[in-house]
């Protein structure tokens, strides 16, 4: 029999992992966005910069949907409780950075062609300061993907000698 601790946990782990359900009307709108792409672009084989920056505007926010999502489950997963049931959520911490920061990146890189669509409209400091921005976003990225990269090849060599040794 559970005590009430491991039930609370398991709803904590349902609702938590369970969140993923929750991204399903934000692909749906992805796929209506997809429709109106299509409507558009099939009559008159181009695409106005107005459809294509709702396009943009539409892909962003699923991106931070998904983002938001992976903060959660895994957080969770790194910080809280490593023994649950979601084998697809195992993710360690320093991947869990690796992946947000590529999505930041992805984000950023929207605005950035958002920034490039509009840029008549704009003055090219707004349209620097963007790119070196998203440019700091990109290095960052580069570096906790070889932190994690040299992290994990470091437990690879430790572990291969801890087997020699057996």
């Amino acid at each position: 029999m559970k005590n009430i601790f491991e039930v609370l946990k398991d709803l904590i782990e349902f609702i938590i992992f369970g969140s993923k359900w929750l991204l399903i009307p934000f692909y749906g709108y992805l796929f209506y966005t997809l429709i109106h792409l299509m409507i558009h672009f099939v009559p008159d084989g181009h695409i106005g910069s107005e459809t294509l920056m709702a396009t943009l505007e539409a892909v962003d926010v699923v991106m931070i949907a998904n983002l938001v999502k992976m903060i959660i489950t895994g957080s969770y997963n790194s910080f809280v409780s490593k023994t649950h049931n979601e084998t697809t959520e195992k993710v360690g911490s320093g991947l869990l950075k690796v992946k947000m920061s590529s999505s930041i990146v992805g984000v950023s890189s929207i605005h950035l062609l958002k920034t490039f669509i509009e840029a008549e409209n704009l003055d090219w400091d707004t349209i620097w300061k963007q790119i070196a921005i998203h440019t700091v976003f990109v290095i960052g990225t580069l570096v906790l993907a070889w932190v994690d990269f040299i992290h994990h090849k470091g437990e690879a060599l430790e572990s291969q000698h801890a087997n020699s040794e057996h």
